[in-house]
């Protein structure tokens, strides 16, 4: 009876101060922790946003700035009147092409160097595609004479891969498929007409170069 008594005599314990300043320190934590979370949850989401934005910018820059690209290239080409891997007379009477004209291609390598609009690797292509041309002719397997068409190729040229250029073609100039990785871009140009000529571009110091194009390989160049 006795215990039973001290136990009922006995009064709860005020909640100490200490335990009050927990409670709120711990409330305190909870808030700065929830405001964190909404904090960092807005700046990836912005960050994201902003991600999207840059990236839509730079790919209508880069969009507009190979159309440019394109459009110097025919603009140079319609003016440009000297010859791709000019053939070799060895004598003025002979009647058929022996080999490439290596002064006449070096003076052509030159010009396209001062263009700026082609890469290191379009011009090593497009010499390998004069050595090629040069074994071929020497080796004499089919005759390249004087006054015809070449025997390699197509009627068309490989810069348009055209005979003519069609009226207003610039304005009717556009830019197909085009995919960018890093600093190399794959695209086709047309004008219209089921028309599409294949380019690949590379960025060298921010600037679009030509580094491929769909008519210069040397399968083009063979018979």
């Amino acid at each position: 009876m006795d215990s039973i008594r001290q136990l009922q005599d006995k009064k709860p314990q005020p909640f100490g101060s200490s335990n009050i300043i927990k409670l709120t320190t711990l409330k305190r934590q909870i808030k700065i922790i929830a405001g964190l979370l909404i904090l960092f949850s807005f700046s990836g989401f912005a960050y994201s946003q902003n991600t999207k934005v840059t990236a839509t910018a730079n790919a209508k820059s880069d969009s507009a700035d190979l159309k440019a690209l394109v459009v110097k290239l025919l603009k140079w080409h319609e003016k440009d009147n000297n010859m791709d891997f000019e053939p070799l007379l060895k004598n003025p009477k002979d009647t058929i092409y022996t080999g490439i004209d290596w002064q006449a291609h070096k003076k052509r390598v030159t010009e396209l160097e001062k263009t700026n609009l082609f890469t290191k690797s379009f011009l090593d292509n497009y010499q390998q595609i004069a050595l090629h041309l040069d074994k071929e002719l020497k080796q004499n397997k089919t005759k390249y004479i004087v006054g015809e068409l070449p025997p390699f190729g197509s009627d068309a040229n490989e810069w348009c891969d055209c005979q003519d250029y069609p009226s207003n073609y610039l304005k009717r100039l556009k830019i197909l498929a085009l995919k960018i990785n890093n600093n190399s871009a794959t695209f086709k140009w047309t004008w219209g007409d089921d028309f599409f000529y294949s380019i690949k571009a590379q960025k060298e110091n921010n600037i679009w170069r030509i580094a491929e194009m769909e008519r210069f390989n040397i399968k083009n160049f063979s018979w």
